[in-house]
Formats: structure tokens, sequence, C-alpha cells
């Protein structure tokens, strides 16, 4: 964790480009001591302070139910001389008493700093807990009207539901205490400039924004491979599946903007309106197709980077003989204008070969003729957007070799961020500001949430209904299960699935 002065004044731009005062506001973190908080969220607030990004005058109040003091909050990094100060805990629990109590603690510290009583409220909780607190905090007189002389924010953390059904639960809930335009649900993969580019590039750049289409792209493949296995997180982890995980939220949130129509404008609404339309024409998912359109698979033991690892049902946490996916294969369609007839495929899974997360555009090939013609192979042209562990963009292109015969090689451009800006910001760090900041743009809405899960609802019904017989069916350090390949349609130009560690090096 490092901290690197800058002596910018005490604003920051927008999505869209102008210039906004963070106001002064009382930061309340609910489950303040857990890990999320101290590995992100209090790094995140400080960097943002040393940047002189933060309001004048904040107060970052840690909530917890169990006793703890501020070094303790702090013990798992580093943190610059003063930041300190800018934090309390207050222990205390959800029950209307325990709510009172925070409540009397925040009128004190606006009574003693002078900050007006501006509530940025952090769901850094356990799931099952959001509507709970949601309604105490609305009775507890802790959320102010969303057009008053201040304001009350709620950000929530995924996931938000677990179907349709607990997901729209879930939003009348918290509805019934916050009005939408007040609840921020984070996204963090949201956050990196990586996949904010996505649609600088798409829609800044007149070389592709012509060709980004059906007559020209063949097919997109959006990866997110870890080398890890579910860690600490079993317990939630083997309630939920990739599938819920991973594509719901983040691959689909990639999917939208790798995707969606140039909005009207830059604001908020205008952008996240466009994702909603993409959602609402995606092809519903057979699940009886034939090529399939989604496979699932669970690792079994291996080795990852030299080192033997278990199966998935041998992990401290696991239920016994679980049937919980641990990686997914999709393909989808998007039924209107402009991806007509392309196929879109997603996969996601743990205990892979590699770690990384990628989106690839593939072009059509040129007609046989001229070089293709002379027996050479001209291989597709490609787009490929790396968004974590680097950052970069690159151009595959066909190119000719030196000398006096046409011989064909494949060569690329390449854009590599660390190159060029300071990436070193995590993405909660924009996410926090833009939240400070009255700046939904790169939240997820509601409708955003619920047409997601509607499209997935039925995969998962089935997956629930015809347990796996072959579980595990791929081995820890591999690519996944060899049944991924069933998902690819048969074209007139061989599609697989990308070998993205060619890329790896990059950057």
């Amino acid at each position: 964790m490092s901290f690197s002065v800058d002596e910018k004044n005490r604003s920051s731009s927008n999505f869209f480009g102008s210039k906004r005062v963070a106001e002064d506001c009382l930061l309340i973190i609910f489950g303040g001591s857990g890990d999320l908080a101290k590995r992100k969220l209090f790094p995140a607030l400080a960097n943002l302070w040393v940047k002189k990004q933060m309001p004048e005058k904040f107060k970052i109040i840690a909530v917890g139910r169990k006793p703890m003091d501020v070094d303790a909050l702090l013990s798992m990094g580093k943190y610059p001389e003063g930041f300190r100060e800018h934090i309390q805990y207050v222990q205390t629990d959800y029950s209307p008493a325990g709510i009172a109590k925070l409540k009397s603690a925040c009128h004190q510290v606006c009574k003693d700093t002078d900050i007006p009583p501006n509530y940025l409220h952090y769901l850094a909780v356990p799931p099952d807990g959001y509507a709970e607190l949601a309604k105490a905090l609305h009775d507890g007189g802790m959320v102010h009207p969303s057009k008053g002389k201040y304001w009350s924010r709620l950000i929530v953390e995924k996931p938000y539901g677990r179907d349709l059904e607990s997901a729209i639960e879930l939003d009348e809930s918290l509805l019934s205490g916050f009005a939408e335009k007040q609840i921020y649900r984070i996204d963090h993969y949201l956050g990196k400039e990586s996949v904010q580019n996505l649609l600088v590039f798409r829609f800044a750049n007149s070389v592709f924004e012509p060709i980004w289409n059906h007559h020209y792209i063949d097919h997109i493949q959006i990866n997110a491979s870890e080398f890890l296995g579910v860690e600490e997180r079993a317990d939630y982890f083997d309630k939920s599946g990739v599938l819920r995980d991973m594509v719901q939220n983040h691959l689909m949130q990639i999917f939208c903007l790798v995707t969606m129509e140039p909005p009207v404008n830059l604001s908020a609404e205008a952008i996240r309106d466009e994702k909603v339309k993409v959602l609402r024409a995606l092809r519903p998912i057979d699940v009886n197709a034939i090529p399939p359109m989604a496979v699932r698979g669970q690792y079994g033991p291996g080795e990852v980077k030299g080192q033997q690892v278990k199966g998935y049902r041998d992990e401290k946490g696991v239920a016994h003989g679980s049937s919980t996916e641990t990686f997914v294969a999709l393909r989808m369609h998007i039924d209107n204008l402009r991806w007509s007839g392309v196929p879109f495929y997603l996969r996601s899974g743990k205990r892979l070969a590699r770690k990384g997360t990628e989106v690839v555009v593939t072009f059509k090939k040129l007609p046989n003729v001229l070089f293709n013609a002379r027996g050479q192979n001209a291989q597709s042209n490609r787009i490929v957007f790396k968004i974590q562990p680097q950052e970069a963009i690159l151009l595959e292109l066909t190119s000719k070799n030196p000398g006096q015969s046409f011989e064909l090689s494949d060569t690329s451009m390449n854009f590599c961020y660390s190159d060029h800006f300071d990436t070193s910001a995590d993405a909660y760090e924009r996410l926090l500001l833009d939240a400070i900041l009255g700046d939904p743009t790169l939240f997820v809405r509601s409708d955003e949430t619920e047409l997601s899960w509607s499209f997935l609802d039925p995969l998962l019904r089935h997956w629930a209904e015809h347990p796996p017989r072959m579980f595990p069916n791929y081995r820890s350090g591999s690519n996944g299960p060899d049944e991924a390949s069933d998902i690819i349609l048969p074209t007139e130009q061989p599609t697989h699935w990308i070998d993205f560690s060619k890329w790896d090096n990059i950057c």
C-alpha cells in the first residue's frame, strides 16, 4: 500500500467531465471491522485524502458489533500521518436501540466538527442483512428525504439477491426506505479504468465506431480466469457458484458496455438506459439447445503454479458432494439490428491455468482472394482489451515479412496503460469518490440487476433440477472442462476458445 501526495484542488471530474466539489459528510461503514473495510475501503479513502479529493471536512464512522479500536481497524496497512484522526469506531448492533446509539454518535460528531449531517452509508455486511439494516436506518431517522437540505446515500455490495425473485424482494425492501437515486449498487469492475475505457474506445474513435457491428465482427469472447480456488469464501461461494458470483454482475456489465448503443449523452441515466436495452434484447437461454448454450464445471485436484491443490469438494467449508459450479461457459445472442448473427462467448472459472480478465473482438476474414488465394492463411484481425491484472489494448494485424516475396506475418500494436498513465488507483477509489459526489454513472440500476437475473434464472433452475453427473470434470491448473468447446457454433470461419496466455507478458 503506497500513498503519493497530489496537490490538486479539492474537486474531481465526474464521468462526463464536469467539475464537482465533494461536500462535507459522514461516511458510515457498516461491517467496519471486517475484511472488505480493512483491505479495500480504508486504503481507498486514505488515498483519496492524500490526493486532496475527499471533502474538506469528513469523518469515517466504522460500525461493528465487537469491541475494536481505530489502531486495530488500520492494522492491515501503513497509513499517512493524520488520517487516523478522521476515523471513529462505534460498537453497536442494528436494533432500534443500536441505531439510536449510532445516530447520537453521528450527531455529536457533526456538532463537534461542524460537518453537516450528510450520510453515505456503506453496507459492507453479509447480504442477508441488507434489507433489515436499510429499514433500521430509515426507521431510526438516518435517512434524509431525497429532495432536502441534506443528503443520504446507500452503497450496497453484490450479490443483489440470488435470483430474480430475491432481487425484486431486496429492491422493494431498499426502496421502502431509500429512493432509487439514493441507492448505489456497487460493482468494482466498473471502477476499473480499462472497463470505463470501453465506451471511449468505441464512441470516440472514428476508426472503430463504424465497424462495431455484425457486418464486420465475427464473434466476441469475454473471459475471467482465476488461479485461486474458493479460499476463505467457501461458505458464501458454495451457496452461489460462479454464475451468480461472476457472470450475473461483473461479466454482464462488461458485456453491456461492449455491445450497447451510443447514449444520447454521457449522463448516468442515458448510459444505463442503453445497457438496459441490451439486456432486453438478449435471446433467452434454451437449456435444451444443440449445440448447448451453457456448460458448467467443477475443479478437481491438480497442480497450480507448481503446487498440488485440493479439489473443490475437499475444500474446507464445502458441502459433501457439492454440485456447485466453479466454471461456466455461455453462448449469448443479442436479437437486434447491430448484433444479429454474432455469437458472444463468456467464460469464467476458478483454479484455472492462468489469471486474467479480457475481452477479445474477432473480426471477419476477408474473402479468399489476393493473399489468402496464394495458399497463405491471413488470420482474423482482433482487438484485445486486457482488463486485469495488466491493463492494455492490443490490435492484432497481418503484415508483410521483409523480403521480396509477399509472405504474411501476424503482428500487433500494443497500448499499455502503465506506459502512459498512473494506474495505481484502486477501483474502489473511483467508486467511493463518485458516491460522495453523487454521480451514479458507474453503479448498477435496479432494472439492470433484475433483467440480468431474468436472463439467467431459467438456467439456474435447470441446473438445480438436474444435478451434474460428472463433477468434478476438470483438473485444477487446466483451462476448464473439455465440454466448454461444445458451445462454440460451427461457422465458415472456424472458432475456438482463445488461448489468452499468449498476451500474459505484454505490459
